[in-house]
């Protein structure tokens, strides 16, 4: 049995949810401030939230279903096959390799491996984009002042810069509508994303780490657990239906260390369970330790 997919919306959607938080707190921020240093601190600052929510969130799907990555990855190191782990490295090298990208590009391949639709992003919005990136580009590399590189990646949306330095302003006007367009944005993405991956709840993979820890007929989750769908959490065990007592000693020390995280039991150890574990079940532990987290309350 292949490994579950223990992916959660709750913690998909929470790169940009944090992004819509901070930039709501910018938008706030922004109004009555003439400060041309605060304005622009708070665009960057916007501009960055938006780029880094995309790009965490392809991390976590990555790490969660590896198999939606390309066919040919980013090179790994020698050493990092030997000491590392070979698939975290090539993961981090396709996130990184990909943030280097066109924003276009960068968009693209977010929705091709999250799944929601091509075009969720209007021509018009992705001009706006364009821009954005330049100007950021432009803050942070030339002081704002225009440049050949700023009119070749600017787009469609390109500006014009003011005064005998031929600078960009970042006033009150142009951060609020540049804030408008990422949100929106943002916005589309959470909402797809919370239709694409709408079963990915607690409850789902909790029970697929069960089915994935007792291979058993024998073990039910719902015979296991009473749970609560609103809440999305396990509220209590079940003992009179319970088939635990039908568990060899390795399969009893599974369930004792996922009680023990689920809800606070503790267990005598009996050094003789781990005489049970054969190269399987050692596969079977270290999974269940390392997802341990999804357990807790």
């Amino acid at each position: 049995m292949e490994r579950p997919i223990l992916l959660l919306k709750k913690e998909l959607i929470n790169p940009i949810e944090q992004a819509l938080d901070r930039i709501e707190k910018i938008r706030q921020r922004k109004m009555n401030n003439e400060d041309s240093i605060i304005l622009e601190g708070l665009f960057a600052l916007g501009v960055a939230s938006f780029e880094h929510s995309i790009i965490d969130t392809l991390r976590i799907l990555l790490n969660y279903i590896p198999d939606k990555l390309d066919v040919k990855s980013e090179n790994i190191s020698k050493q990092h096959l030997i000491d590392g782990n070979p698939l975290e490295k090539a993961i981090e090298n396709k996130v990184n390799s990909v943030s280097c990208k066109n924003l276009p590009d960068i968009i693209r391949y977010f929705t091709t491996i999250s799944g929601i639709p091509e075009n969720i992003v209007t021509e018009d919005e992705l001009a706006e984009l364009i821009e954005i990136k330049a100007t950021r580009n432009l803050l942070i590399h030339n002081n704002l002042m225009v440049n050949s590189f700023y009119r070749e990646t600017s787009g469609t949306k390109v500006r014009e810069g003011q005064g005998s330095k031929n600078r960009l302003v970042i006033n009150q006007d142009y951060l609020f509508e540049s804030l408008v367009i990422m949100r929106s944005v943002l916005g589309k993405f959470k909402h797809e994303l919370n239709l694409k991956y709408n079963d990915f709840t607690k409850i789902k993979a909790m029970k697929s780490l069960f089915s994935y820890i007792f291979q058993t007929p024998v073990m039910k989750f719902e015979n296991e657990f009473e749970v609560d769908e609103d809440r999305d959490v396990i509220i209590n065990l079940k003992p009179e239906t319970s088939m635990k007592g039908r568990l060899s000693s390795s399969e009893t020390l599974f369930y004792n260390i996922w009680v023990a995280h689920s809800h606070g039991n503790k267990f005598e150890f009996d050094r003789g369970y781990f005489y049970g574990l054969d190269n399987r079940n050692r596969k079977k532990m270290a999974f269940l330790i390392e997802k341990l987290d999804i357990l807790k309350p």
